[in-house]
């Protein structure tokens, strides 16, 4: 395999500084390997060893979230490096690196690595900077509404975004006001809290870090339904209602027409209505399940994410609000478009006035 020469190490980003005689050391230690398809090159969590340089095709570079998902983080190719952050924060790997193609990749150890930055001051500055301009970003992937967002788009969000900070019992949002921020807890907790009627107050939902709230005032476009307060110190990162709209939104709602699903799928997947109970019961798809929006957040754990599902409700706005829920969560989900009012299939009542479904997944 051919060595990189000074002048190949200074098409990478990382070593563009550098000075003519540390690019030399550094071509002396840099050795060439290979790897097929589909292996992990560096797993999340193992302790770093190496460095690597992509000569030739493509990795993913993806981390684990705490619901289990793979975040994609980013693609890495020709004149990309990867893994070095951990040999610059002595922490374990922060995220796995799959071939996407076959590559051809130059390695560098750690303690050539750190001999490379040892002979030169500036470049250890920037290392340090970029570093921290990293960890921020994976921070932020993990938070849930993000984990499934392709990483062009985080740029464009962290650039957007603004945190929040909040003390234990200060309200963050107020039931009836107009919704035009979308919020994700970075850490702390929230209390969802919902007056209707004449009754008093009541919690209907604890969220915590890396759940974000407010997207059903802004997707149905009206107000508030429900107070949300801050149970312990807690700081939110806040979206106004364009980026959520222009990103979110166009990420995970995906609509789909009655016409579109055809007669033969439609006993295969899950239909789920948004609506309130009783309007469930007065007419609703046949075979259809009932989660109401408001209870959905606590059933996640009990539907499958192999299962291809359509929310709905009367017209659009509960489904596509359940659809943006469930598809940032990783689930297999769209929004019937134009609800039951537009449904062409078989409907049916529920016969003792009474629905209580054993099982939704």
């Amino acid at each position: 395999m051919k060595k990189l020469s000074v002048n190949d190490l200074k098409n990478y980003s990382y070593f563009s500084s550098l000075s003519d005689g540390a690019l030399e050391v550094l071509s002396r230690k840099i050795k060439q390997v290979e790897f097929p398809v589909g292996t992990k090159i560096i797993k999340e969590g193992e302790q770093g060893k190496s460095l690597y340089f992509v000569c030739k095709g493509e990795v993913d570079v993806t981390k684990k979230t705490e619901f289990g998902q793979d975040a994609k983080l980013s693609s890495s190719g020709a004149g990309e490096s990867f893994g070095e952050m951990a040999l610059i924060t002595n922490l374990p790997r922060s995220s796995t690196v799959t071939a996407k193609t076959d590559v051809m990749l130059s390695e560098i150890s750690r303690e050539d690595f750190e001999e490379i930055i040892s002979l030169d001051t500036s470049f250890s500055n920037l290392l340090g900077r970029q570093s921290q301009n990293y960890a921020e970003f994976i921070s932020l992937k993990t938070l849930q509404p993000f984990a499934l967002i392709e990483p062009e788009k985080m740029l464009t969000l962290i650039d957007k975004m603004k945190g929040k900070k909040y003390s234990p019992g200060e309200v963050i949002i107020t039931q009836g006001d107009k919704g035009s921020e979308y919020y994700i807890i970075r850490s702390g907790r929230v209390e969802v809290i919902q007056k209707k009627g004449d009754n008093p107050p009541e919690q209907v939902a604890e969220l915590g870090s890396g759940l974000g709230f407010g997207e059903e005032a802004i997707i149905r476009e009206m107000p508030r339904n429900a107070t949300v307060q801050a149970i312990d110190e807690t700081t939110v990162l806040v979206l106004d209602k364009a980026t959520f709209d222009g990103i979110l939104r166009k990420s995970f709602v995906e609509n789909a027409f009655p016409e579109e699903i055809p007669e033969e799928e439609r006993s295969k997947v899950v239909f789920i209505d948004a609506r309130i109970t009783p309007e469930y019961e007065e007419e609703h798809i046949a075979g259809a399940i009932n989660i109401p929006i408001e209870i959905l957040r606590q059933k996640f754990g009990e539907l499958d994410k192999a299962k291809t599902y359509y929310t709905y409700c009367t017209n659009d706005s509960r489904g596509m609000t359940a659809a943006f829920l469930m598809k940032s969560m990783g689930y297999n989900a769209s929004a019937l478009r134009g609800g039951l009012s537009a449904w062409d299939g078989p409907t049916e009542r529920t016969g003792d006035g009474i629905h209580q479904p054993a099982t939704v997944n």
